[in-house]
């Protein structure tokens, strides 16, 4: 286009209206409408090719046709239509300006006011677009996604092609040689030939962040003898990728790992200019799917000896991975990749846990930059090997040279099963449970404080643990020595203890007299305490025993312990427990038996009855380990009672005469004692 004025197309077609009216009157003769529109400017094609000059607008029956610099008529005419008309030029080698010359059917001729200008090159100020036209701007792709790039206006006959230049522009865009050395990102590094309209270009599929570049190359036949032609295109098309989430990740030093153990994962091959965030979620029972095949959702951790242990993977694609999710914990803050294998130092190892990675990455588009997260695709876990030193206590209760077959194991690690195993192994020990709350799915705690009864009742035990599991081990006999396997209940994953539970023999103990007097105090003696043992003297009760008095370390010297105050039958226990690393508490039992007590009251219902009529004889404060007899005369009156720890009520035979009541007490087990109480109670006849 020249830059001469244009009219409108309302005021073209009214002129065209009337020149066609005074044709046809023969009113004169008009000459074609001179300012047509042609919007032909900076129309660039390659070295021999044609271009195409459209005139707008055209007079119907008006011929128009291209005239060189000379004057000269080139290529073919066309006939107006109303429309747009398109006229070809003959094969371009220089750059040429043409005017456009029309001829009415009256033979009238004139030039339009306006030329084409048509220049010999590549043209490098065409438009590109990625597709889809109206996809978000910045364009952020995942790792590994393709574009395509769409030129509306290619030049017909030229080939183009993607690239990219990560080191900077090249120094001389238009070198051929150069060119060969460029980084294609087009699919395949084919090339797209130009048509005169829309191409679409096909990339890659990108790894990286990319500012996509056109390479346009004219390439002519060989008869021309000329060199190819390259240019790049001024458009800059640039494109973000979010970093790989398919690195191997890799637990160290492996997915079993030991007690306290400082766990890796190694990301292969991590990116540089990325950074990347390990969180761990540490695992409820209700994560272990017991049983279940491998599938979707699950990840199976092999476990030696066992088989593998199947998790459930926590859902993480519609978490945002740029926070640690809820219930999860940091492992280890954003460490930078650097195109080598990176390596994440997590914390201690206590818990069976499942590793996510975080992956961020920083964009620059510009002078401004913003940020992409994305969660690797592959979750870890990582199972512990139970503690080999937990603080675990066992008890037994010795029976002669060997414990009564039951073998009490407390503390040890929540959720982790044990079992006790002599040498040689015997069959069919079951093993003992510690039990595992879990503050997150009450479910999970088998109905510790949380029996309900109806509807609106509850009984809680105010979250009291189960008591300390009792394995029934058969007669361990003193002296012998136990190894414990420990195994993780929901992983399997297990260890044997390093340390032993030994049942060491216990001294000499002796209760220095097994019948006392109701109240008075028993002791035990221990002739020779071992320097290895902690004594302690309880009251047997249950679920546990009762202390009486504090532990005492023993120093080789006799050690006395004085029972409190004992009112009835009861059981004393002498605990010596080992200070070896588990510690065994060896029970012995000692049973105390109280005389009866001759200072129980005694009273008579009525002092005083008529002849021949019964009474009540009253003793209070009975004890429940005797048998009590009425007797009168030295003769039994009815039959015995046990006591009652209250007050027992006895009948008298009819009464013709005063009389003095007694009672005897009598141990109704062994050791034998009885005893006559010392209160009586004396019955007189009322007068008549």
């Amino acid at each position: 286009m020249s830059g001469a004025t244009t009219s409108t197309t309302t005021v073209l077609r009214l002129r065209e209206a009337r020149n066609r009216m005074l044709d046809a009157l023969r009113l004169g003769e008009t000459y074609p409408v001179r300012d047509l529109p042609v919007p032909n400017e900076r129309l660039t094609v390659a070295f021999n090719d044609i271009a195409t000059i459209k005139v707008e607008s055209s007079e119907k029956g008006v011929e128009y046709g291209l005239r060189n610099k000379a004057g000269d008529a080139v290529g073919a005419t066309l006939l107006g239509t109303g429309a747009t008309v398109a006229l070809t030029t003959p094969p371009i080698r220089d750059d040429v300006t043409f005017t456009i010359h029309a001829r009415a059917p009256s033979g009238r001729e004139a030039d339009l006011l306006e030329t084409a200008g048509v220049k010999v090159g590549l043209d490098g100020s065409l438009a590109a677009i990625l597709l889809p036209q109206d996809g978000p701007s910045p364009r952020v792709l995942d790792y590994n996604t393709a574009v395509t790039v769409r030129l509306p206006s290619s030049q017909d006959g030229v080939d183009y092609r993607l690239v990219r230049f990560a080191g900077g522009d090249p120094a001389n865009p238009e070198d051929v040689a150069a060119a060969a050395q460029d980084d294609i990102v087009s699919v395949g590094n084919q090339v797209v030939r130009g048509t005169g309209g829309p191409i679409e270009l096909p990339s890659k599929p990108l790894q990286a962040d990319t500012e996509i570049r056109i390479r346009a190359t004219k390439t002519f036949d060989a008869a021309l003898a000329r060199p190819p032609q390259t240019k790049i295109l001024a458009i800059r098309l640039p494109v973000f990728v979010r970093a790989n989430p398919d690195l191997v990740l890799t637990p160290e030093p492996g997915a079993v790992v030991d007690f306290q153990a400082v766990p890796k994962v190694k990301l292969a091959a991590a990116q540089s200019g990325v950074e990347y965030r390990a969180v761990m979620l540490r695992l409820p029972d209700a994560a272990f799917a017991q049983g279940a095949a491998p599938g979707p959702g699950l990840l199976a951790v092999p476990v030696p000896g066992q088989p593998d242990a199947m998790i459930r993977l926590p859902p993480l694609a519609t978490v945002d991975p740029s926070v640690v999710p809820q219930g999860f914990t940091l492992g280890i803050d954003w460490q930078a990749g650097g195109n080598a294998d990176l390596r994440l130092t997590l914390p201690l190892a206590t818990a069976d846990s499942v590793i996510a990675i975080a992956a961020h990455k920083t964009h620059t588009n510009g002078a401004a930059s913003f940020s992409s997260w994305i969660w690797l695709r592959q979750i870890l876990a990582v199972l512990v090997r139970p503690n080999p030193r937990p603080e675990l206590g066992v008890t037994v209760t010795l029976a002669g040279a060997a414990s009564d077959g039951a073998m009490t194991i407390a503390g040890g690690q929540p959720g982790v099963y044990y079992t006790p195993r002599p040498t040689p192994p015997v069959p069919g020990i079951l093993p003992a449970y510690v039990h595992q709350r879990s503050p997150d799915d009450p479910a999970a705690n088998k109905g510790i404080g949380q029996l309900e009864l109806e509807v609106d009742f509850a009984v809680a035990r105010d979250g009291q643990p189960p008591l300390p599991p009792i394995v029934d081990t058969g007669a361990a006999a003193v002296g012998s020595s136990w190894t414990v396997g420990a195994m993780v209940a929901q992983s399997r994953v297990g260890i044997d203890l390093p340390n032993p539970v030994v049942i060491a023999a216990v001294p000499a103990a002796q209760l220095t007299a097994g019948l006392i007097d109701r109240g008075g105090i028993a002791h035990v003696a221990v002739p020779a305490s071992a320097a290895t043992d902690s004594y302690a003297l309880f009251q047997e009760a249950m679920p546990n025993d009762v202390a009486i008095g504090a532990a005492r370390d023993g120093n080789g010297q006799a050690l006395d312990f004085a029972s409190a105050a004992i009112a009835n039958d009861t059981v004393l226990v002498l605990s010596a427990t080992s200070k070896a690393p588990i510690p065994v508490r060896r029970r012995m039992r000692f049973t105390v038996a109280v005389r009866p007590d001759p200072s129980c009251p005694v009273r008579a219902g009525d002092a005083a009855v008529p002849a021949g009529n019964r009474t009540k004889i009253l003793v209070d404060r009975t004890q429940t380990e005797m048998s009590y007899q009425l007797v009168a005369a030295g003769a039994p009156v009815g039959a015995a009672q046990q006591g009652n720890g209250d007050t027992l009520v006895f009948i008298t035979d009819p009464i013709g005469a005063a009389t003095t009541f007694s009672i005897t007490a009598t141990r109704i087990n062994p050791p034998a004692a009885t005893a006559t109480l010392a209160a009586t109670a004396a019955v007189t006849l009322k007068p008549n």
